[in-house]
Protein backbone atom coordinates (compact mmCIF):
# COMPACT_ATOMS: atom_id res chain seq x y z
CA UNK A 1 0.00 0.00 0.00
CA UNK A 2 2.64 2.84 0.60
CA UNK A 3 3.42 4.93 -2.03
CA UNK A 4 -0.47 4.48 -3.40
CA UNK A 5 -1.01 8.04 -5.29
CA UNK A 6 -3.50 9.81 -7.54
CA UNK A 7 -4.52 8.22 -10.31
CA UNK A 8 -2.85 10.54 -13.36
CA UNK A 9 -6.26 11.82 -14.69
CA UNK A 10 -8.46 11.70 -11.67
CA UNK A 11 -9.42 14.74 -9.67
CA UNK A 12 -12.28 15.48 -7.21
CA UNK A 13 -15.19 14.14 -7.38
CA UNK A 14 -17.80 16.24 -8.75
CA UNK A 15 -20.88 17.53 -6.05
CA UNK A 16 -18.37 15.41 -3.44
CA UNK A 17 -17.48 18.23 -0.28
CA UNK A 18 -13.49 18.64 0.41
CA UNK A 19 -11.90 16.87 3.53
CA UNK A 20 -11.96 20.55 4.59
CA UNK A 21 -15.69 21.18 4.48
CA UNK A 22 -16.46 17.70 5.83
CA UNK A 23 -14.16 18.16 9.15
CA UNK A 24 -15.49 21.49 9.43
CA UNK A 25 -19.06 20.41 9.13
CA UNK A 26 -18.72 17.05 11.09
CA UNK A 27 -17.41 19.47 14.12
CA UNK A 28 -20.20 21.76 13.52
CA UNK A 29 -22.42 18.88 14.73
CA UNK A 30 -20.74 16.75 16.88
CA UNK A 31 -17.28 17.34 19.29
CA UNK A 32 -15.60 13.88 18.70
CA UNK A 33 -14.48 13.04 15.17
CA UNK A 34 -12.70 9.77 14.29
CA UNK A 35 -10.18 9.28 11.34
CA UNK A 36 -9.59 5.65 10.07
CA UNK A 37 -6.52 5.48 8.35
CA UNK A 38 -5.53 2.80 6.45
CA UNK A 39 -2.87 0.20 6.87
CA UNK A 40 -2.05 -3.46 7.16
CA UNK A 41 0.98 -3.78 10.09
CA UNK A 42 3.53 -1.36 9.37
CA UNK A 43 2.48 -1.50 5.19
CA UNK A 44 -0.24 1.80 5.09
CA UNK A 45 -1.23 4.37 2.43
CA UNK A 46 0.75 7.21 2.94
CA UNK A 47 -2.02 9.38 1.33
CA UNK A 48 -4.28 8.59 4.10
CA UNK A 49 -1.63 10.45 6.63
CA UNK A 50 -1.84 13.46 4.05
CA UNK A 51 -5.42 13.86 4.49
CA UNK A 52 -5.11 13.70 7.78
CA UNK A 53 -2.44 16.92 7.94
CA UNK A 54 -5.56 18.23 6.27
CA UNK A 55 -7.89 17.45 8.46
CA UNK A 56 -6.13 18.75 11.16
CA UNK A 57 -5.83 22.25 9.83
CA UNK A 58 -9.56 22.06 9.56
CA UNK A 59 -10.03 21.00 12.15
CA UNK A 60 -8.05 23.53 13.94
CA UNK A 61 -10.12 26.20 11.96
CA UNK A 62 -13.24 24.86 13.99
CA UNK A 63 -11.54 25.37 17.18
CA UNK A 64 -10.06 21.55 17.90
CA UNK A 65 -7.06 21.65 19.91
CA UNK A 66 -6.94 17.95 20.89
CA UNK A 67 -5.68 14.84 18.66
CA UNK A 68 -6.16 11.49 20.64
CA UNK A 69 -4.24 8.69 18.77
CA UNK A 70 -4.11 5.07 18.77
CA UNK A 71 -0.29 4.93 17.73
CA UNK A 72 0.66 6.28 21.01
CA UNK A 73 1.79 4.18 23.81
CA UNK A 74 0.96 4.62 27.05
CA UNK A 75 1.70 2.33 30.40
CA UNK A 76 -0.29 1.50 33.06
CA UNK A 77 -0.61 3.57 35.78
CA UNK A 78 0.46 6.46 33.61
CA UNK A 79 -1.34 9.70 32.28
CA UNK A 80 -3.09 9.50 28.92
CA UNK A 81 -1.82 12.74 27.77
CA UNK A 82 -0.75 15.74 27.52
CA UNK A 83 1.88 14.79 25.17
CA UNK A 84 3.42 18.11 23.94
CA UNK A 85 6.28 17.19 21.71
CA UNK A 86 6.67 14.71 19.46
CA UNK A 87 7.21 11.30 20.73
CA UNK A 88 10.57 9.55 20.36
CA UNK A 89 10.20 6.68 17.64
CA UNK A 90 11.49 4.15 18.42
CA UNK A 91 9.85 1.43 16.72
CA UNK A 92 6.25 0.88 14.58
CA UNK A 93 4.20 4.09 13.53
CA UNK A 94 5.73 6.65 15.09
CA UNK A 95 8.73 6.20 13.17
CA UNK A 96 7.55 6.85 9.98
CA UNK A 97 8.04 10.03 7.86
CA UNK A 98 4.33 10.75 6.96
CA UNK A 99 3.21 9.78 10.89
CA UNK A 100 5.63 12.31 12.03
CA UNK A 101 4.32 14.86 9.84
CA UNK A 102 1.09 14.68 10.91
CA UNK A 103 1.78 14.48 14.93
CA UNK A 104 4.29 17.26 13.67
CA UNK A 105 1.08 19.26 12.14
CA UNK A 106 -0.92 19.30 15.50
CA UNK A 107 2.51 20.20 17.69
CA UNK A 108 2.99 23.23 15.55
CA UNK A 109 -0.57 24.25 15.50
CA UNK A 110 -0.27 24.08 19.42
CA UNK A 111 -2.47 21.10 19.91
CA UNK A 112 -1.94 18.15 22.57
CA UNK A 113 -1.44 14.55 21.60
CA UNK A 114 -3.31 12.04 23.74
CA UNK A 115 -2.87 8.27 24.29
CA UNK A 116 -5.91 5.74 24.22
CA UNK A 117 -4.36 2.36 23.49
CA UNK A 118 -4.70 -0.21 25.59
CA UNK A 119 -2.25 -1.04 27.83
CA UNK A 120 -1.24 -4.40 26.52
CA UNK A 121 1.58 -6.29 28.77
CA UNK A 122 3.39 -8.46 26.61
CA UNK A 123 6.25 -10.86 28.20
CA UNK A 124 7.62 -14.51 27.50
CA UNK A 125 4.97 -16.27 28.37
CA UNK A 126 2.13 -14.34 26.53
CA UNK A 127 0.16 -16.32 24.22
CA UNK A 128 0.94 -15.20 20.90
CA UNK A 129 -2.66 -17.08 19.37
CA UNK A 130 -4.52 -15.12 21.97
CA UNK A 131 -3.56 -11.94 20.91
CA UNK A 132 -5.14 -12.86 17.37
CA UNK A 133 -8.29 -13.93 18.93
CA UNK A 134 -11.57 -12.47 18.49
CA UNK A 135 -11.74 -12.24 22.38
CA UNK A 136 -8.51 -10.28 22.49
CA UNK A 137 -9.77 -7.97 19.78
CA UNK A 138 -12.80 -7.17 21.86
CA UNK A 139 -10.94 -6.67 25.00
CA UNK A 140 -9.07 -4.14 22.88
CA UNK A 141 -11.72 -2.46 21.67
CA UNK A 142 -13.32 -2.02 24.77
CA UNK A 143 -9.96 -1.16 26.39
CA UNK A 144 -9.71 1.61 23.77
CA UNK A 145 -13.14 2.86 23.91
CA UNK A 146 -12.78 3.13 27.98
CA UNK A 147 -9.94 5.36 27.36
CA UNK A 148 -11.62 7.84 25.24
CA UNK A 149 -14.73 8.03 27.67
CA UNK A 150 -11.94 9.17 30.31
CA UNK A 151 -10.19 11.98 27.52
CA UNK A 152 -13.87 13.46 26.93
CA UNK A 153 -14.97 12.94 30.24
CA UNK A 154 -11.82 15.16 31.99
CA UNK A 155 -12.96 17.82 29.54
CA UNK A 156 -16.06 18.09 27.55
CA UNK A 157 -16.73 20.74 26.29
CA UNK A 158 -12.74 20.60 24.55
CA UNK A 159 -13.32 18.90 20.46
CA UNK A 160 -11.43 16.12 19.73
CA UNK A 161 -10.24 14.46 16.77
CA UNK A 162 -9.25 10.76 17.19
CA UNK A 163 -6.87 9.17 14.71
CA UNK A 164 -7.31 5.31 14.40
CA UNK A 165 -6.19 2.49 12.50
CA UNK A 166 -7.89 -0.28 10.02
CA UNK A 167 -11.42 -1.11 11.15
CA UNK A 168 -11.00 0.84 14.63
CA UNK A 169 -13.45 3.25 14.40
CA UNK A 170 -16.44 0.57 12.85
CA UNK A 171 -19.66 0.42 13.63
CA UNK A 172 -21.06 -3.30 13.88
CA UNK A 173 -25.06 -3.85 14.25
CA UNK A 174 -25.24 -6.66 16.39
CA UNK A 175 -28.02 -9.05 14.80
Amino acid sequence: MEGWGPVEGWGPVEGWCSVEDLVRSAFAHAPVVMANEAHSGLARCVRTREVGVRMIQAAHEAGVRRLAMEALPHQRGEPQGPILAMPPGREGYLTQPDMQRLIGAALDLGWTLWAYEAVIEITPDTDQEHLRSMEFTNWREREQAANLCRLLEAAPAEPMLVWCGNSHATKWKDE
